[in-house]
């Protein structure tokens, strides 16, 4: 665990390449960049929607460089994503990003958020999210995910 001294700010397009590295180095749940494009998920298509305001995303940094992000559909309320590098886990960073993108969906209207996390108690994701109030909806996506909501109190 590293201690947490991270400067957290606004993602932006030009963050989108390291952000797709990190998420093929994640602890549970990597996925490469081969398979991010073959799902749709490009940083040219992200980028237009950051652009857009259809997605709004927040960047950990350390020293200057990305060690997590969280990104949000400002559409949908779904969480899209929350990855960190393994070095950061435990120390908060995950729950700090993963409040920040909760607050700016929160701020655009929105009153329920959702996402996808797996329905294995052996994953730490499983627990992250409960722990943090989300609640399970007893359905599932096309992956095995259990689909997870939040409402706005």
């Amino acid at each position: 665990m590293k201690k947490m001294n991270n400067n957290i700010r606004k993602a932006v397009p030009k963050d989108l390449n390291r952000c797709t590295e990190i998420r093929g180095l994640t602890r549970d749940n990597p996925i490469d960049r081969a398979t991010l494009i073959a799902i749709g998920v490009t940083e040219e298509a992200w980028a237009i929607k950051l652009e857009k305001g259809e997605y709004i995303g927040v960047v950990a940094e350390e020293k200057g460089e990305i060690v997590g992000y969280c990104f949000g559909d400002t559409q949908t309320g779904e969480i899209l994503v929350l990855a960190l590098l393994p070095k950061y886990e435990g120390a908060g960073l995950g729950r700090h990003l993963l409040s920040k993108v909760m607050e700016e969906l929160f701020s655009a209207g929105l009153s329920e958020l959702w996402l996808a996390a797996s329905s294995d108690p052996q994953i730490r994701a499983y627990g992250f999210y409960r722990h943090l109030g989300w609640q399970p909806s007893n359905t599932y996506d096309d992956n095995g995910d259990e689909i997870l909501t939040y409402f706005k109190i």
